[in-house]
């Protein structure tokens, strides 16, 4: 989030894109369910603070495009609502397979296409004559994608598969102990397992989960075997606060691979001076706020108070890498270059205008009157 804010304010800041306009953002939580990602979807057709679908009448919250991710999921299941209204969608993560082509020409992919990822992953194998292998995938739409269509191409290839299991997405509240149980068994399969190469297939909190199942293991005392990890480019490594002190030896040696990203001229910076103000009534910095620095806020109704009171002054560069990454990654850079894909777009936009000759002030006018097609038009 914190580089889709910084992007918004270079971008807001800068006098060759948009000069008569300010970008804002607004940021709707999924919590990786399908109910909340509809939930969030609908809302962004009514008017903030007003859940009326179909009915807006703030003209300072025109959407111009959705940003969606980082799990397939998300926006598998916002297409067909935002596709509805024309609003251009761009995945800063797994892409999903959509059969209707109208949701299609609507979807932007920012991440890099699977495809020359799983290639890549098979010449690995190959190059290392690693022909026994475990597979673990995340049981969501594109963990089901790659153990349909693309594992296939690795028997055909020459690698054989000691098992090939289903793990569990992230869960919360009630459906933990589903999630618990579910993992068990997975954990049970693999430790009981002959190959000592696994491959997981997850997303952004498969991470979280699998932490999860090894500590337990090891936890009721059973010994986790050595084995070598390959983790696909979607995965993260950042953990939730409360794994901070767990150990990770099981994925020293691991084998990851990455997506493309590069330092931002100014990010690091950005984090560095980042403080939380009082005044902020953004929940996901408060939340992350309380759970990384392990901190509560007097104020906060209902919160159970925590040792130390936070301030706001903290500062994310103590934080451990698990818990907060300083540089760019890839996600974030994805979600960067979407930011920046959408303003160009609407800059080209607002250039034809000012070509035509219109006034200033009509400039500005039609610029607030543009339809979110005409963004991929």
């Amino acid at each position: 989030m914190l580089a889709l804010q910084f992007a918004i304010e270079t971008i807001n800041e800068s006098p060759r894109i948009l000069p008569n306009a300010t970008l804002g953002f607004h940021v709707l939580n999924s919590n990786f369910q399908v109910k909340w990602t509809y939930l969030a979807s609908v809302e962004l057709l009514s008017t903030r603070g007003m859940f009326i679908p179909n009915y807006k009448c703030d003209v300072q919250s025109n959407i111009a495009a959705v940003i969606g991710g980082p799990n397939a999921d998300v926006c598998l299941f916002m297409g067909p609502i935002l596709s509805i209204y024309k609003i251009p969608q761009l995945a800063y993560g797994s892409s999903p397979v959509m059969s209707d082509r109208n949701q299609r020409v609507f979807l932007r992919q920012i991440f890099p296409d699977n495809k020359q990822q799983y290639k890549g992953i098979l010449q690995l194998l190959l190059y290392f004559q690693w022909t026994w292998i475990g597979v673990i995938f995340i049981h969501d739409e594109s963990g089901e994608r790659f153990a349909e269509n693309e594992l296939p191409m690795f028997a055909q290839a020459g690698i054989c598969f000691d098992f090939i299991e289903k793990f569990p997405q992230q869960k919360f509240s009630n459906e933990i102990s589903e999630m618990v149980a579910e993992g068990e068994k997975s954990t049970r399969i693999i430790m009981k397992a002959t190959a000592n190469v696994v491959l997981v297939h997850g997303e952004i909190q498969t991470m979280v989960v699998l932490r999860i199942m090894i500590y337990m293991a090891e936890f009721e005392e059973n010994v986790i075997k050595p084995t070598v990890w390959i983790f696909v480019a979607q995965m993260d490594f950042t953990s939730m606060s409360f794994q901070r002190s767990w150990p990770l030896d099981f994925i020293h040696g691991a084998l990851s691979f990455a997506v493309h990203s590069k330092e931002v001229l100014g990010f690091h910076q950005f984090l560095q001076h980042r403080k939380l103000t009082s005044k902020e009534e953004d929940g996901f910095s408060r939340d992350f706020w309380k759970e990384a620095f392990q901190c509560s806020f007097s104020n906060a109704a209902g919160e159970t108070m925590a040792e130390e009171l936070c301030t706001g002054e903290e500062s994310l560069e103590h934080l451990p890498g698990l818990i907060f990454e300083m540089s760019m990654t890839s996600h974030s850079y994805s979600i960067y270059n979407a930011v920046h894909v959408v303003a160009e777009a609407l800059h080209a936009m607002h250039s034809s205008t000012v070509k035509q000759g219109a006034r200033r002030d009509k400039q500005i006018q039609q610029l607030l009157k543009q339809q979110p097609w005409q963004v991929v038009s």
